[in-house]
């Protein structure tokens, strides 16, 4: 691979070029087609993955097969850090959104690297850091947000992924569902609230945001969950 292709990972751009260069010679790149499974939940391997272009979801399955979305990876983002750096189990199953580009970067350089590099032990930390600030938001969301501000989050967030060109589809309402843990029918009723309200406009199946003001007093305030 391309060294700047390596750099361009946040945790890799302090790394000069002889670094760099062996990271390179280890990383793999693998494209996958939307709806392609990347890891499997329980699986073992422990490598860190970047998404160098398209959109993908980490999420869990229960035993009667409902989805949880726990977070949207966008371009210029790593997930599965955590296996590569405990060597544990892949906490949850991660697969593409959209055509995506990943690499994949094995857990024993990287572990290479934090103990030689300090700028990449930091980079690791801001990782985890942000990860652990999503999911606390996710565990608030879910616990006392109703469902149509739930929905009305998603729909803020996904407005300004689009807007900055790391989202390039809109989701369907069973993908808004997995998101904000409820069923599809139920994002639908939440979708017919908020254009009740004024907030929204549903044509032909799309969402358009008519008053962001008044969605985001809807969504329950100004800050936004960091779900890209």
């Amino acid at each position: 691979m391309d060294i700047e292709a390596v750099r361009r990972i946040p945790m890799f751009a302090a790394l000069g070029s002889e670094d760099l260069k062996r990271v390179a010679t280890v990383t793999r790149e693998r494209r996958y087609e939307r709806g392609e499974l990347i890891i499997m939940e329980g699986d073992r391997g422990g490598a860190l993955y970047y998404v160098q272009s398209g959109l993908v979801k980490v999420f869990k399955l229960s035993p009667e097969g409902k989805e949880q979305v726990l977070r949207l990876i966008s371009a210029g983002s790593t997930f599965n850090d955590v296996p590569a750096l405990d060597g544990g189990p892949n906490p949850a199953s991660v697969a593409a959104l959209e055509p995506s580009t990943v690499y994949s970067i094995s857990r024993e350089e990287l572990r290479r690297l934090i103990s030689e590099r300090p700028a990449v032990a930091e980079g690791v930390i801001a990782a985890l850091a942000l990860a652990l600030r999503h999911l606390v938001g996710l565990v608030e969301d879910l616990s006392f947000r109703h469902v149509t501000a739930r929905v009305a989050r998603i729909l803020l967030e996904q407005e300004q992924a689009l807007a900055e060109g790391r989202q390039v589809r809109r989701l369907t309402q069973q993908e808004m569902a997995a998101i904000a843990g409820t069923a599809r029918e139920v994002v639908g009723r939440a979708l017919r609230e908020l254009e009740a309200a004024g907030a929204i406009s549903v044509r032909q199946g799309r969402v358009h945001i008519l008053n962001q003001e008044r969605l985001q007093l809807l969504a329950g305030g100004p800050g936004l969950m960091p779900a890209l």
